[in-house]
């Protein structure tokens, strides 16, 4: 299991009992402040020392919100109480171990300069002992909830997300990636520019177009000016911006060969050059599959 270092965990127990017959009550009337269910559903919370923010795991993707009420114990005695809503579909995974992940939620409710306050707020002056869920509950009563101490393991969540794979052929050298869609790519259309720009593998590979329409359709061709890829023992392609930028040329042409509502798959060729490599890069049988479709931003 993944530690985080950065991060203080402040632990508290809650057991939560279930059965068939409290599947669906309200745990108001039920006199038992953590909803349950014959659903588990795994839930934790935990503040950032320094920034006071706060944040809430679980171990799913649910298709409904969440409502909780987190109690910040001050070390002067003080309670305060948080009532937040994670919203449905919340997707923030992170990665613990090899295909293991935990979705996360952040909320930084706080003071402005001017003392004027979201409600519920987290007031940067509170000098916090631990943090505590008292109540977690859900609108969809198939799901109950248990509240893991900081000694807990979880049992993880696998994700069910398309792999996007990225591969090509540069001279001799065949190069590949692949991952999971939500970790494999940002992809965006940039309204002002008019262009597109795929960041896929962490800046492992990057395509940026010329100016382009959108959105992306079946039969496309976009012409990529800039290219730059990463394979030991360094960057490859387009040089960055700077004085050896002048230097790049590319006849990279990416053709898209499918579209779906969420993803697009597509091809690339072309000759690729630059002062960051003596030869020419000759690309060759390139093909993107189930990336994610561009966000619009301006």
């Amino acid at each position: 299991m993944k530690t985080m270092n950065t991060i203080k965990i402040f632990a508290f127990t809650l057991i939560v009992a279930v059965s068939v017959s409290s599947c669906g009550k309200d745990p108001v009337q039920s006199g038992n402040p953590i909803q349950q269910g014959n659903t588990i559903i795994q839930i934790n919370a935990i503040s950032a020392a320094v920034y006071n923010n706060l944040q809430v795991r679980y171990n799913n993707v649910i298709d409904a919100p969440i409502n909780a009420t987190i109690a910040f114990h001050l070390k002067n005695g003080q309670k305060k109480n948080i009532q937040i809503t994670i919203p449905a579909n919340n997707k923030r995974l992170q990665e613990w171990s090899n295909n293991n992940f935990i979705n996360s939620w952040n909320y930084t409710g706080f003071y402005d300069s001017t003392g004027i306050a979201p409600a519920p707020s987290i007031d940067p002056s509170w000098d916090i002992a631990s943090v505590e869920i008292t109540a977690v509950s859900c609108p969809d009563k198939q799901y109950g909830f248990k509240v893991l101490t900081g000694a807990d393991d979880w049992t993880f969540y696998t994700p069910k997300d398309l792999h996007t794979s990225v591969s090509f052929i540069s001279n001799k050298d065949t190069i590949s990636y692949s991952d999971y869609d939500f970790i494999a790519n940002v992809s965006q259309y940039n309204n002002t520019r008019s262009n597109y720009y795929f960041n896929f593998f962490n800046n492992h590979m990057l395509i940026i177009s010329h100016e382009e329409q959108y959105p992306l359709y079946t039969g496309m061709t976009i012409n990529i000016p800039l290219m730059v890829y990463n394979r030991n023992p360094g960057n490859y392609g387009s040089q960055p911006d700077g004085p050896e930028a002048a230097s790049n040329g590319s006849t990279i042409v990416l053709t898209i060969t499918k579209v779906t509502d969420t993803h697009f798959d597509a091809t690339f060729s072309g000759n690729l050059w630059s002062s960051r490599q003596a030869d020419t890069l000759h690309i060759s049988d390139g093909e993107i599959k189930n990336a994610l479709l561009p966000e619009r931003v301006d």
